[in-house]
């Protein structure tokens, strides 16, 4: 028994020797390079982990030199946080930079090489790729065309799992190029940014179903934001609706591809052509909600038939709850109703419109306009109803003095009211002052003022 015992122990002894020798193997061919290899990963490692790049960037490239390559991708990973420091820092030395610039991107050239997929990360040379693209993006302002072939690369091979950082990178380049590309090219760059401004929306839209990790969430969301503002600035209407129109005529089928477009249109607010209304219709058909009420209730409005838009637009409100297009939900509501000389309705609605946004020009447009349609509530035979113009004029000069973009819609509809105020014999009548506080009748103050 004790020969067998000892024959068993010697077993595992040469067994556990034969694993450290094959374990260590990475580190060198030769037990000297074995232990350089690993004093030079546990010196630089000990930088890192203190955050002490400057000290950890040295003691990497000793690394590099006597380590194989293929002893660890951590190796090149790090090594492109080391690298990106040291050009952070590097202020006057230019030569110095192109070199530290062209070894980053070697780096991650050979890292893609040695760790094109990974147990973990099958698509982890894409990942790589993915970094080298965003880090190309930011260093070389003017090559757009390079960087979108990288994050189109990375697109490509992803799909769905591509970062955040490279869908915002490739809507940027493809943006960038299309502004450099030739008269002949710029309607193919067009159709490219609509049609793919819907792909990049899937993408993101399952990345937000898909992640737990509440860091990354957030930055598809940020990123989701900065594609529709490339979109909305480059789309017009003129130009979007036919490459959507022929995107839903060859999938006709397409159900989530109808609501998209529809909500594209809304967002653009291009309600004026053939197949605005018919897929309003049919998506609200098959599934109501708030997107589709907006676009048949804008629809109908166009069409003259202001009592059903309205409808359709409250329901709009109402089945958005606090989604992102509430605030315009809301004025669109407020204006329409305020048409129809529903003037308190209207008041609410832009009251609504400023608890989201305090500083919206629209919504004191709105509060003035619906002021002004409310007049004859406050006719009392004397000045009455004419300072509720007053009010009006009120609320136009805060819509001017909160947002310029509205200035001269403002100006023109205060010259307006103007031209209502009362005489200086009416207000002699009543025994009141110019510069005079005056309460209406709709419970709110103004100044007295005559034309």
């Amino acid at each position: 028994m004790k020969r067998i015992a000892g024959l068993l122990t010697l077993m595992m002894m040469t067994a556990f020797t034969a694993v450290q020798a094959q374990d260590d193997s990475k580190y060198g061919e030769t037990e000297e390079q074995q232990i350089r290899c690993k004093e030079a990963l546990s010196v630089y490692k000990s930088f890192k982990k203190q955050k002490n790049y400057e000290d950890a960037y040295p003691a990497w490239q000793e690394a590099c030199e006597v380590c194989p390559p293929t002893v660890s991708q951590n190796l090149y990973g790090h090594g492109s946080t080391f690298i990106k420091n040291e050009l952070k820092n590097e202020k006057e030395d230019k030569e110095r930079k192109k070199v530290l610039v062209d070894s980053l991107f070697a780096n991650y050239d050979k890292w893609r090489e040695l760790y094109p997929e990974t147990k973990k990360k099958p698509l982890n040379g894409c990942e790589v790729l993915s970094r080298k693209a965003g880090d190309f993006y930011k260093l070389y302002k003017k090559k757009h065309n390079e960087a979108y072939a990288m994050f189109k690369e990375v697109l490509d091979c992803m799909g769905e799992q591509t970062p955040a950082s490279a869908i915002d990178g490739y809507y940027r380049s493809l943006f960038e190029v299309s502004k450099l590309a030739s008269e002949e090219e710029q309607d193919q760059y067009l159709s490219d940014i609509l049609t793919d401004y819907l792909m990049l929306q899937d993408y993101i839209d399952a990345s937000l179903k898909r992640e737990e990790n509440e860091k990354i969430l957030e930055q598809y969301r940020k990123v989701k934001g900065n594609v529709d503002e490339i979109f909305v600035l480059v789309a017009q209407c003129d130009q979007m609706v036919p490459v959507l129109k022929a995107k839903i005529e060859a999938e006709p089928d397409n159900f989530e591809l109808k609501k998209k477009v529809l909500r594209l249109m809304n967002k653009k607010d291009c309600t004026d052509n053939d197949i605005f209304l018919p897929i309003a219709k049919e998506v609200y058909a098959q599934e109501p909600s708030a997107p589709a009420a907006y676009a048949i209730g804008i629809g109908s409005v166009k069409g003259g038939d202001m009592r059903e838009g309205l409808k359709y637009l409250e329901e709009a409100v109402e089945q958005c709850g606090d989604c992102s297009d509430q605030e315009n939900y809301l004025l669109k509501a407020g204006q329409v109703a305020s048409s129809l000389k529903q003037g308190s309705k209207a008041r609410s609605y832009a009251n609504k419109v400023l608890q989201i946004n305090p500083n919206s020009g629209a919504a004191y447009l709105l509060h003035g306009d619906a002021i002004a349609g409310m007049a004859s509530q406050c006719d009392d035979g004397a000045i009455g109803s004419r300072m509720v113009y007053s009010l009006a004029y009120d609320y136009y000069a805060r819509a001017k003095s909160k947002d310029s973009s509205v200035a001269d819609t403002a100006n023109k509809k205060m010259a307006q009211m103007k031209r209502q105020f009362p005489s200086k014999e009416d207000i002699f009548t009543v025994g009141k002052k110019e510069g005079e506080s005056f309460t209406t009748c709709l419970g709110e103050s103004t100044t007295i003022r005559i034309r």
